[in-house]
């Protein structure tokens, strides 16, 4: 039954011939649809992108319009991690699906993830090659590591103030990523709380602008 789940979600098409594709990975009890709207705003800088923001596969319980990459609030950390890698192994398929019809490399993709998009991200960071990782507001969720470790540029971006996922889940993020990462970047805003500032998004435009 959960290998034939698809993922879907709202796409933003470029205006040109497509180069890369940037998939934008939503938090808990949210949807692609909130996340796509950053790309209205990084078009006008990033050219010849795509972007693709699909939505969890599961719904969440306690917001029931909303969708969940894997059940957060759960006490058994042995099914929400292996939620976490269910959900890995539909997004990579998405990814090389989303790849195959631009008929791009496998490499010509950046991940964007908020909150528990960010903590997919990251674990999608270790398993897959790409240009780039961008995390707001997310966490590392530490588990078995893959056999061969594939380092990715990481740009970590916390608000001081979170009270959701609180900044020392990040600075934990960055104590194991340093060496799981050829590039590893940091941004702490102090008087951000669980949220995106317009700071947050030109800095992740030019992170992805750099490597474009």
């Amino acid at each position: 039954m959960f290998s034939q789940i698809e993922l879907q979600g709202p796409t933003n098409e470029s205006n040109s011939e497509t180069e890369q594709l940037v998939f934008f990975l939503h938090g808990w009890g949210s949807d692609g649809n909130d996340l796509i709207q950053i790309s209205h705003h990084w078009k006008k800088e990033i050219h010849k992108t795509t972007f693709i923001a699909p939505n969890g596969p599961d719904l969440c319980p306690q917001n029931p319009s909303g969708r969940q990459w894997f059940d957060i609030l759960t006490e058994n950390n042995m099914k929400m991690y292996q939620e976490l890698q269910n959900s890995f192994t539909l997004l990579d398929k998405y990814i090389d699906n989303q790849l195959s019809r631009y008929s791009l490399g496998k490499k010509d993709f950046f991940l964007v993830g908020f909150s528990q998009g960010t903590m997919l991200s990251l674990y999608a960071s270790l398993r897959r090659a790409c240009k780039g990782v961008i995390g707001y507001s997310g966490a590392f969720l530490e588990g078995d590591l893959p056999d061969r470790v594939i380092k990715n540029d990481i740009l970590l971006i916390h608000g001081q103030l979170d009270a959701v996922v609180p900044v020392d889940r990040m600075k934990k993020a960055e104590k194991k990523l340093v060496n799981f990462s050829k590039k590893l970047e940091i941004k702490v805003y102090e008087k951000l709380e669980h949220s995106i500032n317009e700071e947050g998004l030109i800095l992740g435009c030019d992170f992805i602008k750099k490597r474009f």
